[in-house]
């Protein structure tokens, strides 16, 4: 319930904003509404600090603040070659060190975690347009690595992260999408527990993932959840159905909102998708600077 509550305050604080003049009023609030921010647990930090392969990330913003997070290499990576990437955007309340020892899937994939800002070791406040403008950074500086292939920069956004996966996905170029427990948009969760406040009005581009889907050619996986009471399977459907490439949906029978990153067969069906893509053989445009 607590989730769902979340959601809901996600729809309500997204038509505040959008109402017009108190936007500066009301994006502070995000944090708090929105986000729910989680400090880093201790032994998690130790735990990945001494772990191989796993290298720890600090990025600077444009205003100032530092971004945390981890590297996680593939099993066979070797130096000198350039290995794919999946790049995660976390949910409501996911403070990301926990899932770096649970990220793997077959192949030489890495994986890429970043706290939005307040989570963890991150620094700032987030919102909606700052944790979309961090997401867009941290692709960049993937893109620029040289021990990571340009070509092949997948996304992954969980619940609210699928929101911003797909933000990203339509402003850079990536391989494909994997959105986990998705919705279509706040506005259309949020009437489905507000009855008579015309939300989609009122939101129009806030937390709306349905309008920038059809922008994305990349091929999608959608992870939906059978018992999901947050972000329900019809509204993951209804985003599948207006995305601009090629879209996969997969149902975890049983499964609810919470702790699907514990499944086996969560990652069974992630490793499916990406050893299933096709090699690039061409080269990729450099991502665009576009906001």
């Amino acid at each position: 319930m607590r989730s769902r509550g979340i959601l809901v305050c996600v729809a309500i604080a997204g038509a505040a904003i959008a109402s017009g003049c108190v936007a500066p009023f009301i994006e502070p609030l995000e944090e708090s509404l929105v986000f729910r921010p989680r400090p880093i647990d201790e032994q998690h930090l130790k735990a990945l600090s001494a772990a191989g392969r796993i290298e720890e990330v600090r990025l600077e913003t444009p205003d100032g603040y530092k971004l945390h997070g981890w590297l996680k290499r593939p099993d066979a990576w070797k130096a000198g070659r350039p290995h794919p990437l999946v790049i995660v955007y976390a949910g409501v309340g996911q403070e990301v060190s926990e899932f770096v020892p649970r990220a793997h899937v077959s192949g030489d994939w890495g994986w890429l975690m970043i706290n939005y800002r307040g989570f963890g070791l991150s620094q700032g406040s987030p919102s909606e347009r700052t944790v979309l403008s961090d997401a867009k950074l941290v692709y960049d500086w993937a893109h620029a690595r040289p021990d990571i292939d340009g070509s092949n920069i997948v996304v992954l956004g969980r619940s609210l992260g699928s929101y911003v996966a797909i933000a990203v996905a339509a402003a850079r170029k990536v391989r494909a999408a994997i959105l986990a427990t998705p919705f279509d948009s706040a506005a259309a969760l949020g009437e489905q527990h507000i009855y008579g406040l015309p939300l989609g009005w009122l939101m129009q581009e806030r937390y709306n993932a349905v309008l920038i889907a059809p922008s994305v050619s990349a091929p999608a996986l959608f992870v939906l959840a059978e018992n999901d009471a947050v972000t329900p399977v019809k509204n993951g459907l209804a985003l599948a159905r207006r995305w601009g490439g090629i879209a996969k949906t997969v149902l975890l029978v049983g499964a609810g909102h919470r702790g699907v990153e514990e499944r086996d067969e969560y990652w069974k069906q992630i490793g499916s998708f990406l050893g299933a893509l096709d090699p690039v053989t061409s080269s990729v445009p450099e991502p665009s600077t576009g906001r």
